[in-house]
C-alpha cells in the first residue's frame, strides 16, 4: 500500500479551523543580517616623518614638485641631469633635517639624530596618501654617499683616516676600476634598484653637534672639568643638537669617533672621555687619575640624585603623621613618624657622604691644576735653559759686552783722528755773515711795521671822513625840520579857515530856508 507523502508544513501551523495555512510568499529576499555593510574607509593619518617633511621643507610644499619627488626619477640622470640633482638635493636636505628633528623611525623607542636606518619602515613612514611610497630612496642614498654627505655606519666607525683627508694618489683597486670603466668592461656605478637595510651617518649633523660640543667645552678651563664619563657626557651634551630630542647611545659612539679621529679633540676609552687643552696640539692619553676623577663625579651625581626623593618622603611622612593624629589614628601616626625618622637618617647619611665626596673632588681638581702648572713651569725652565745655552751663559754675555765696548772705543779714536785732519773754519767770517743776516732780518721787520702803520692811518682817515659826512647830513636834516614844521602850521591854519567859512555858509542857508517857510505859511 502506498503511503501518502507528508507535506512540508508542521502541524503546529494548523489554524483553529483545521485548514492548512497559506505560506506567505515574498517578492524580495530577506536581508542577510550577518553580512557586513559597506562603510567608507577612514582616512589614513600621516606619519610623524611625513608630516615634518611636508610642513618644513619648501620643496615638498609644491604639489607639482611633490609628484616629481615621489616618482622614479632615476632616468632623468641622462635626460635632465639638473632636475635629477635638484630632486636628490631636496631629498637629502629633507632626510638630514628630519634626522636632526628626531622623527626618523628606528627599531627601538629612541630616535637617532646622527644615523638613518634604511629599512622598509622608512619607506612606509614617507608614504604619501596620493603619491604612495617614494621609489627614489636608493638613488638618494647612493648620491649622498658619492657626494660625502652621508657615509655607511660601519665604514665611518672602522675608518682609520679622517673623513676630511683627500689623496691625489689613487689606490691600486681604484686605478683598476677606472681602467676597466674606460675600456668598457665595467659600467658606471649606478644606484641600486632596491633599498637595502643599512645604516647611514649624516655627516652634516655630526659636524654641527661636534662644533657645538667643542664650543661649550671652551667654558671649562680646569683640568678636572675636561675629564668626563660617558654618562656625564650624555647628560651634559644630550640636547646639543636638538633641545627636544636627546642623543642616543648610537649617536654617542658616532660623535666620539668624530671628535677623536677627525677633530683630534678628545681621547676616550670604554668609560672615560678626556678633552685636550687648547694649547695642546694632540689630546693626552687617559690616565688612572682621569678615570678616578670621572668615577668620583658619577658617584657624586648618584648620591645627589638620591637626596630629593628622601626629602619628598620626609615631607609626605610628616603630612601623613599629622593627618593620622588629627583623626586620632595613633598606630598610623607612629608608623608615619618611624618612616620619617628613617628617611631623615638616610638623608643625613647621604648628605654627609656627598659633602665628603665634594671635598675630595675639590682636592683632586686642585691637584690636577697644580700638575698642569708644574708641567708648564718645567717646560718654561727647559726653554730658558736652552736659550741660556745658546747665548753662552753669563760669561759668554760678558765677553760679548766687553768686545762691543772695545770696538766702540776704537771707533771713537778713529773718528777723532779723522776730525784732526780736516781744514779749520774761519769763525770771523761766520760772525760777519751772521750779523749781515740779522741786519737784513731787522730791516725787513721795520718795513713790515711801517706798512702796517700806514694802513692803520689810512683806515683812521677814512673813518674820520665818514664821521664828518654823517655830521653834515645830521645838520642838514636839523635845518630842514623847522621849515617843514612852518609849512605844516600854515597848511593847518588854512584848513581851519576853510572849515569856518563852510560852517558860516551852511548857517546862512539854513536861516534863509526858515524865513521862506515862515512866509509861505503866512
Amino acid at each position: 500500500m502506498l503511503k501518502r507523502k507528508i507535506s512540508d508544513y508542521d502541524a503546529s501551523d494548523l489554524s483553529m479551523f483545521g485548514d492548512v495555512p497559506v505560506r506567505n510568499k515574498r517578492l524580495y529576499r530577506r536581508k542577510n543580517s550577518d553580512k557586513q555593510q559597506w562603510s567608507p574607509q577612514p582616512q589614513t593619518t600621516m606619519s610623524e616623518l611625513l608630516d615634518f617633511v611636508l610642513q618644513h621643507e619648501e620643496a615638498f610644499k609644491n604639489q607639482g614638485r611633490l609628484a616629481s619627488l615621489y616618482a622614479d626619477f632615476r632616468q632623468q640622470l641622462e635626460i635632465n641631469p639638473d632636475g635629477y640633482h635638484a630632486n636628490i638635493a631636496a631629498w637629502t636636505k629633507a632626510l638630514t633635517d628630519a634626522a636632526r628633528a628626531g622623527v626618523i623611525p628606528t627599531q627601538g623607542t629612541t630616535h637617532d639624530l646622527l644615523n638613518i636606518r634604511t629599512a622598509d619602515d622608512l619607506a612606509r613612514a614617507l608614504q604619501h596618501p596620493q603619491h604612495g611610497k617614494p621609489t627614489c630612496l636608493p638613488a638618494v642614498f647612493h648620491e649622498a654617499v658619492q657626494k660625502k654627505e652621508m657615509m655607511l655606519l660601519k665604514d665611518f666607525l672602522n675608518s682609520k683616516t679622517s673623513i676630511y683627508k683627500t689623496s691625489w694618489i689613487p689606490t691600486p683597486w681604484s686605478a683598476l676600476q677606472w681602467s676597466l670603466r674606460t675600456v668598457g668592461v665595467l659600467g658606471q656605478a649606478g644606484p641600486p634598484d632596491k633599498l637595502a637595510v643599512k645604516n647611514y651617518v649624516v655627516l652634516k649633523n655630526v659636524e654641527v653637534a661636534g662644533d657645538e660640543i667643542l664650543k661649550a667645552m671652551k667654558k671649562h678651563t680646569s683640568t678636572a672639568d675636561r675629564v668626563l664619563s660617558r654618562r656625564n657626557f650624555l647628560e651634559r651634551f644630550s640636547h646639543t643638537l636638538n633641545p627636544a630630542a636627546p642623543l642616543t647611545n648610537n649617536d654617542l659612539n658616532i660623535i666620539l669617533v668624530f671628535l677623536h679621529r677627525d677633530k683630534q679633540a678628545i681621547s676616550y676609552d670604554a668609560q672615560t672621555i678626556k678633552f685636550k687643552p687648547e694649547h695642546e696640539a694632540q689630546p693626552l692619553h687617559i690616565t688612572e687619575e682621569d678615570a678616578a676623577i670621572a668615577g668620583l663625579r658619577d658617584t657624586l651625581a648618584n648620591i645627589n640624585a638620591q637626596i630629593p626623593p628622601l626629602i619628598e618622603k620626609i615631607t609626605s611622612a610628616d603630612a601623613a603623621a599629622r593627618e593620622a593624629v588629627a583623626s586620632k589614628q595613633m598606630v598610623r601616626a607612629k608608623a608615619a613618624l618611624r618612616s620619617k625618622k628613617l628617611a631623615e637618617t638616610a638623608l643625613a647619611q647621604r648628605s654627609d657622604v656627598a659633602l665628603q665626596l665634594e671635598g675630595v673632588y675639590a682636592q683632586l681638581q686642585q691637584a690636577a691644576d697644580q700638575v698642569e702648572i708644574v708641567e708648564a713651569m718645567r717646560a718654561g725652565a727647559a726653554a730658558l735653559k736652552g736659550l741660556n745655552e745658546k747665548v753662552g751663559g753669563a760669561e759668554g754675555v760678558q765677553g760679548v759686552v766687553d768686545a762691543v765696548n772695545e770696538q766702540m772705543a776704537t771707533t771713537g779714536e778713529i773718528t777723532n783722528i779723522i776730525n784732526e785732519t780736516d781744514t779749520t773754519i774761519d769763525e770771523v767770517d761766520i760772525e760777519d755773515e751772521f750779523e749781515a743776516l740779522e741786519q737784513a732780518e731787522k730791516e725787513k721787520k721795520e718795513q713790515e711795521e711801517a706798512a702796517k702803520t700806514a694802513a692803520k692811518l689810512a683806515q683812521l682817515e677814512e673813518a674820520e671822513g665818514k664821521q664828518k659826512e654823517q655830521q653834515a647830513k645830521t645838520a642838514a636834516m636839523a635845518q630842514k625840520q623847522p621849515e617843514d614844521e612852518v609849512v605844516e602850521e600854515r597848511v593847518e591854519q588854512a584848513s581851519q579857515g576853510i572849515a569856518r567859512m563852510s560852517f558860516q555858509q551852511q548857517d546862512g542857508q539854513v536861516e534863509g530856508e526858515d524865513s521862506q517857510r515862515v512866509s509861505a505859511y503866512a
